[in-house]
């Protein structure tokens, strides 16, 4: 039998069940003992991008029609790198928000002094950062943008990368639930500068300006009330409506898909399952019935 040139929804799922399960139990036996920056790259090279590649080389695949491995107009850069601020701006207040709901309705999470401890080591904060903003950007957008949206791709020619959005911020839910709608929010926009322009790389750059926003945001984060003010909540809508603005400017010509049928469910079941115990746990910690 003839071996597809892309991936379909039944590979993507087990994927990305096995990528979950190898994160959670690789950072739950490692995490501690390497530290937060090694770890960090132990899970962006282990567990998101070699299993993909692996299996492109396997079966075959064009990484640059599977992968998106191309690149696109000076014009699309730039917006893209708006994008990532604006959006992420907004995404970073949603997730304050979000975080100062779950503090005061459950509590806040303690973290006990072993991991705390990590911050000391300048090698793991260098690691970390360098990972954050490099190392993250590249193997989350090749894992998501480029594989799972490419498989979501034939099975909703129109919204796989909306599903595939879906699937990145359920993902974060292991950094913590308030960090799940923010998550989906910009995936949503880096699968559909993917759909659009047919080009990992506009992603990769949105994915690396979020990011870096977000490291140079930290630096101040001792500063600033975590209650917003009121000019807060409105430069927050200013900074949606300029993404989605930025976004509709981006020029391409999105590839037409056939449609294919879903597959792989009870993988997508399973991950559901683990994503579910995660929020728990979480929630559980937050009420003082669990310590980390």
């Amino acid at each position: 039998m003839k071996k597809s040139q892309a991936p379909n929804t039944a590979q993507a799922n087990k994927l990305f069940f096995l990528t979950v399960l190898l994160t959670i139990a690789g950072t739950a036996i490692f995490g501690t003992r390497l530290g937060m920056g090694t770890n960090l790259w132990f899970n962006e090279f282990l567990y998101i991008l070699l299993p993909p590649l692996l299996l492109a080389r396997l079966r075959g695949w064009s990484l640059e029609e599977v992968f998106k491995f191309r690149g696109t107009s000076a014009k699309n850069y730039f917006l893209s790198v708006l994008a990532g601020v604006s959006l992420w701006a907004f995404a970073s207040y949603f997730a304050n928000m979000t975080r100062l709901f779950l503090d005061s309705t459950f509590g806040p999470v303690n973290l006990t002094e072993g991991i705390n401890s990590l911050e000391s080591s300048l090698y793991q904060i260098v690691l970390f950062l360098v990972g954050t903003v490099v190392l993250a950007p590249i193997c989350e957008e090749i894992f998501f943008r480029g594989f799972v949206q490419a498989a979501y791709g034939r099975y909703s020619p129109k919204y796989g990368y909306v599903i595939t959005a879906v699937l990145f911020g359920a993902y974060h839910i292991l950094n913590g639930l308030s960090d799940v709608l923010p998550a989906m929010i910009l995936g949503a926009a880096m699968g559909y500068l993917v759909y659009v322009t047919g080009s990992l790389a506009a992603s990769m750059l949105f994915h690396a300006t979020a990011n870096l926003s977000a490291v140079l945001s930290g630096l101040f984060k001792g500063s600033i009330s975590p209650y917003p003010a009121g000019w807060v909540h409105l430069g927050a809508a200013a900074a949606l409506f300029l993404a989605v603005l930025t976004l509709s400017q981006v020029e391409g010509e999105p590839e037409p898909e056939q449609k294919e049928p879903l597959g792989g469910v009870l993988f997508l079941v399973l991950t559901a399952l683990l994503f579910t115990a995660a929020g728990v746990v979480e929630i559980l910690a937050r009420m003082g019935r669990l310590s980390f």
